[in-house]
């Protein structure tokens, strides 16, 4: 056990391993919760989710660029504490909206736009704090473990989301997570990290944003593979926009819905598992393999599987996103210099996800026009073509475990 958990006996690393695990049980709930509250309010319209969760992914998009140079010049830490409160007070809106009963699709999808600023920031601010809070020799294991408390806890979450919503609570559920993000922020507040020489005199803006562009096409792992994810991922967005109102309509209803996403996070936490162990010769082509499983979902649905199976398919993706994450985030943290890291990662999360919005904008109305099944069969098309062009990239087959990693030239 103690080589297993290493990683949680390092004091700072303890503390964002235990904000990350309280808002993954709020996360859980509230996904449920908000899909099935817009339902409710809209009269069962897919486009109305897709139009919020749209507002939420548009304006992540749009601030992910400034925001890998603010989490580059400032604490990270101090950044995510900022990022929590924010949500927590959005969210804490958002719950009170909906239990008093005056809660519209335009004011949820303003409310998501707030959110959604603040949740830009997530990504390339914690992707630069975790190797300043672990050893570098515990890098994966600390991003297996991450990985893995979101998961355990959104085993759970989904199903509780999916019984408070059936209660007539979905209220209620989005309060939860207004909680989790405080007392995140609390705990993130209490990180203690060496400052770092490079914030003393920091360059204008543009200079750094055009610094972070340069270190980012040198990665060519992520440079070349890049187009191609976000692809998938604006495919991928028929399943938040679609799954709940095919679930409601064929599976029996939110808290079906809620097992499906808790089989999710059973694979989650089995492929959190396997990785706080298996260091694969080949990492990142294993992180890319991993992915394939993640379109499954929707052709699972296209065709009305029973419910078993679909749930079983939810577990191998949920398994294999689990692998793909904490193998990605570990070379993308060893291969990307410490300076440099939140504003590469800001252009990867910009271009993973920049067609997301418009993906989740998209659909509802596709879905109207060409029919729920036709969309749903397309968009998993879509996604495995993506991630065979992925596969493709010689840049992924290239880069090795971490003893070969330190042995190539910077």
């Amino acid at each position: 056990m103690s080589t297993r958990f290493g990683a949680l006996a390092e004091r700072d690393f303890r503390l964002v391993f235990s904000s990350t695990t309280v808002s993954a049980v709020g996360d859980g709930v509230a996904y449920i919760a908000l899909a099935f509250a817009v339902l409710h309010i809209s009269h069962d319209s897919p486009a109305a989710v897709g139009a919020v969760l749209a507002c939420r992914q548009a304006a992540a998009a749009a601030v992910t660029l400034a925001a890998g140079v603010i989490a580059d010049r400032l604490p990270r830490h101090l950044v995510l504490v900022a990022v929590a409160s924010v949500q927590a007070a959005v969210q804490t809106v958002v719950g009170l909206l909906l239990v008093g009963g005056h809660a519209t699709v335009f004011l949820l999808a303003v409310l998501g736009v707030v959110y959604g600023l603040a949740d830009g920031f997530v990504i390339p601010a914690q992707n630069g704090l975790v190797p300043a809070v672990v050893s570098n020799s515990r890098l994966q294991q600390a991003n297996a473990l991450l990985g893995l408390s979101r998961s355990i806890l959104g085993f759970g979450a989904p199903a509780l989301g999916g019984v408070l919503v059936a209660a007539g609570t979905p209220g209620g559920a989005i309060l939860v997570d207004a909680a989790s993000f405080a007392v995140a922020a609390a705990l993130l507040a209490r990180v203690r990290v060496e400052p770092r020489a490079d914030l003393a005199e920091p360059e204008p803006f543009l200079r750094e944003l055009r610094e972070g562009w340069g270190e980012f096409r040198r990665q060519r792992w992520i440079f070349n593979t890049i187009v191609f994810f976000g692809v998938g991922n604006l495919a991928g967005q028929a399943w938040p926009v679609l799954a709940p109102l095919v679930v409601k309509e064929h599976y029996g209803g939110a808290t079906h819905f809620g097992f499906v996403g808790a089989a999710f996070g059973a694979g989650l936490v089995l492929g959190g598992v396997v990785t706080l162990r298996w260091r694969p010769s080949r990492p990142l082509l294993v992180s890319c393999l991993c992915a394939a499983p993640f379109g499954l979902g929707t052709w699972l649905l296209a065709f009305l599987v029973p419910y078993p199976v679909l749930l079983a398919g939810q577990v191998v993706a949920g398994t294999g996103l689990a692998i793909h994450l904490a193998l990605w985030f570990t070379v993308f943290q060893q291969q990307v210099p410490e300076h440099a890291r939140a504003r590469v990662s800001s252009y990867d999360a910009l271009g993973s996800f920049v067609l997301v919005p418009l993906g989740t904008a998209v659909v509802g109305p596709v879905a109207a026009l060409a029919g729920i099944r036709p969309t749903l069969i397309v968009a998993g098309i879509v996604v495995q073509v993506a991630n065979l062009l992925v596969l493709a990239q010689p840049a992924v087959w290239s880069i090795r475990n971490e003893r070969a990693v330190e042995a190539v030239p910077a």
